[in-house]
């Protein structure tokens, strides 16, 4: 699962003082961000973005934001080269390439590139509020 968490202990050192209701709404802007900057194809990525909250045993709060689609993790970190094959052995990859339908029997991938949509929400939203964000991969 592609996720960012806010964790309220590592942000206090930043904000003095941040309440509840306060990091309620700045997850929830997040969530909304990501959203927005999320890429859609079927829009099932985009839909399936929230924010857990939960406290632990002590007065913190751990905010957990990501998606539980499979993909979700090689859309946000993007992929190396790699080959396809069919999932039942002997079989063949059937896809469309220009308007042809395509049989094969292994298929290398180019890889993708990286849509880090969390991460970039988690910069907007939580850094232009002044939350120490420098454990967000990719800063």
């Amino acid at each position: 699962m592609a996720r960012v968490r806010l964790d309220r202990a590592a942000l206090n050192r930043s904000i003095r003082g941040a309440s509840r209701r306060e990091l309620d709404a700045t997850s929830r802007q997040v969530v909304n961000r990501a959203k927005i900057l999320a890429p859609v194809d079927t829009g099932r990525l985009r839909a399936s973005i929230r924010v857990e909250s939960r406290r632990l045993l002590t007065l913190r709060s751990v905010y957990t934001i990501g998606s539980d689609v499979s993909y979700a993790p090689m859309v946000h970190d993007g992929t190396r080269p790699h080959q396809i094959r069919p999932k039942s052995p002997g079989g063949t990859l059937r896809f469309r390439m220009g308007g042809r339908v395509v049989y094969a029997k292994v298929v290398n991938h180019p890889g993708t590139r990286a849509r880090p949509f969390l991460d970039d929400a988690v910069r907007q939203i939580a850094g232009g509020k002044g939350y120490d964000i420098r454990g967000t991969p990719g800063t």
